[in-house]
């Protein structure tokens, strides 16, 4: 994120109310999902076992544990709220329904 595109960011909100940072936060998240959801197969593979964060539609974090990719999401200074994180489980696991 560059600093012109952070601080635009920053300005919008004293110009929102909490409504509509919150549809903001959540079409984003969406969005993000939808963009792991549509390419789940090739992130699967080349991300199986670890957890991955998705942000404007692409992986800005991959680390093997949910508390690593938070501290590297944390050190990128990205705004978490509109994030998508998920672990990717590896292919060895089974999961009873």
């Amino acid at each position: 994120m560059t600093k012109v595109s952070y601080l635009a960011n920053i300005l919008d909100y004293f110009t929102m109310s909490e409504e509509e940072i919150l549809l903001k936060y959540l079409k984003a998240y969406e969005k993000n999902a939808e963009w792991f959801n549509g390419n789940y197969d090739e992130i699967t593979k080349k991300y199986e076992g670890k957890t991955v964060a998705v942000k404007d539609q692409r992986i800005v974090a991959e680390k093997a544990t949910l508390d690593e990719a938070l501290k590297e999401i944390e050190l990128k200074k990205e705004d978490i709220n509109s994030i998508y994180i998920t672990t990717i489980p590896e292919k060895t696991l089974a999961f009873i329904v």
